[in-house]
């Protein structure tokens, strides 16, 4: 009569691969280490090979810094989309558990007087619960729901589509 959820088909959705990301800082590194690379060509009387060698030196540790710094910038993004996830994950698994709750002693009951009409009754009313919680579960894990502050509460639901 209840499922336990496991069943429900989602799957994981991909946020880009660990190479993209490589890819990416990498290439933004490059990007400025070439961009401060031609600008001190281009502006830097060359005399000097050592001032050249410095500057070259220069540009590299940029570029470097840069991939190390686009690198964080994404892992946070990443950390901040998973306790998000996280977040909203549990807040429909609370709403899961008080549903069921309150519905099992009624399938309970109806079970017990034995009708069969009312049974199939209660059997597909606990149906439809299964999509909707379903449903439900996907909507906040894929982030097409939000659930809001008091301010936005409306008959005591804080979900805001």
């Amino acid at each position: 009569m209840f499922s336990s959820g496991r069943e429900s088909g989602l799957k994981p959705v991909s946020r880009g691969s660990n190479r993209s990301k490589i890819s990416l800082s990498i290439l933004c590194g490059l990007i400025v280490g070439a961009s401060a690379m031609a600008i001190h060509w281009i502006t830097i009387v060359h005399d000097d090979p050592s001032l050249a060698t410095h500057l070259l030196f220069g540009d590299l540790i940029a570029a470097l810094t840069t991939t190390i710094v686009c690198l964080a910038i994404q892992l946070r993004q990443e950390e901040v989309h998973f306790a998000s996830a996280m977040s909203r994950t549990a807040i429909v698994a609370e709403l899961n558990h008080h549903v069921r709750n309150a519905v099992f002693p009624l399938c309970l009951a109806v079970q017990k007087l034995g009708d069969k009409d009312a049974s199939q009754v209660a059997n597909d009313a606990v149906e439809r619960i299964n999509i909707a919680l379903k449903e439900a579960t996907a909507d906040a894990i894929a982030g097409r729901a939000s659930y809001g502050d008091d301010q936005n509460v409306k008959n005591g639901s804080t979900l805001v589509h």
